[in-house]
């Protein structure tokens, strides 16, 4: 090869080297960030990384892969951000047990079928653990079991704003539609019960309907009767109430003129006594005249004899 040829040669390795690392840093920059989209759909279709040793495909730890600012813009207006869905889970635990008097009522939203949810509503269970029992037998399974038993539980666990906001999140959009529909094929059955039992009592009310007429007539006979003597009952009581009134009236008027004659007897009294104490002071006085008259007659008649003699 000539000098001008090998000349050639490494002048067009250094512009290739030059073309490499000029271009790299693009190339690579925007391989990231294609990357980091393709990972920000995979959150939004699968939600969270399951725990904390959920790795991806290449090997690595997804939770490692959530910086705080993506949780929060992910999280925004949805709550506290979580990293994992266990951790949710957890979160979750520590509520009911602050709060156990929910239990019923979630155990019985987590019912499959209307039986299942007729036991729980009767017993009235308190057992926190309950409510995870699902999830927590689920961890030794395979993942999609352990992601379909936290949606399970997050469902129903949740209020309906925390359902539509926080759950898209953690579960992601295929794990909630799939529950969604499960919940849906489980309305639907608990409804087809539901129907069944109406029919059954439909079906016996009809065969009952006639003779329930008779006895509703019966009781509405003996209503009326009833409502007849309750109403004479009430005139009676009236005429007794009025009857009552009236001799209450005359006792009192009886009363009052017992009182006046018991005083004009005693006015009576005390003049007829006044009259008695002036009698026997008269009668003494007349005596004590009498006895004045007897004693001048006597004087009398003594002197009469005297002048006699």
């Amino acid at each position: 090869m000539s000098t001008l040829g090998k000349v050639l040669a490494v002048f067009n390795i250094l512009m290739a080297l030059a073309a490499f690392f000029y271009f790299f840093p693009t190339h690579w920059g925007t391989r990231h960030g294609w990357a980091y989209s393709y990972f920000r759909h995979e959150l939004v279709l699968d939600g969270l990384p399951l725990n904390d040793q959920a790795k991806d495909t290449e090997g690595h730890v997804l939770k490692d892969k959530l910086s705080e600012t993506t949780l929060k813009q992910m999280f925004q207006g949805a709550g506290e951000p979580v990293s994992t869905q266990m951790q949710e889970v957890e979160n979750l635990r520590s509520e009911f047990q602050r709060d156990p008097a929910r239990v019923p009522e979630i155990l019985s939203n987590m019912a499959r079928t209307g039986a299942e949810r007729d036991e729980i509503r009767a017993q009235k269970p308190d057992n926190v653990a309950a409510i995870f029992e699902e999830v927590d037998n689920a961890k030794d399974k395979s993942p999609a079991a352990l992601r379909a038993a936290i949606a399970h539980l997050l469902f129903n666990a949740y209020d309906q704003g925390r359902r539509e906001k926080r759950m898209l999140i953690v579960v992601g959009l295929k794990e909630y539609a799939r529950e969604v529909n499960d919940e849906a094929d489980a309305v639907v059955s608990m409804t087809a019960r539901v129907r069944r039992g109406m029919q059954r009592d439909l079906s016996g009310f009809e065969t009952h309907y006639a003779q329930l007429i008779k006895d509703i007539q019966v009781l509405a006979e003996k209503i009326e009767d009833a409502n007849n003597q309750l109403k004479f009952q009430e005139d009676l009581t009236k005429s007794h109430n009025s009857l009552v009134m009236k001799r209450t009236q005359d006792v009192e008027a009886l009363k009052k003129a017992i009182l006046d004659a018991r005083l004009a007897t005693r006015r009576a009294t005390d003049e007829l006594a006044n009259e008695q104490k002036l009698y026997f002071q008269a009668e003494e006085e007349a005596g004590q005249r009498a006895k004045q008259n007897q004693d001048l007659e006597r004087e009398i008649r003594k002197r009469e004899h005297v002048g006699e003699k």
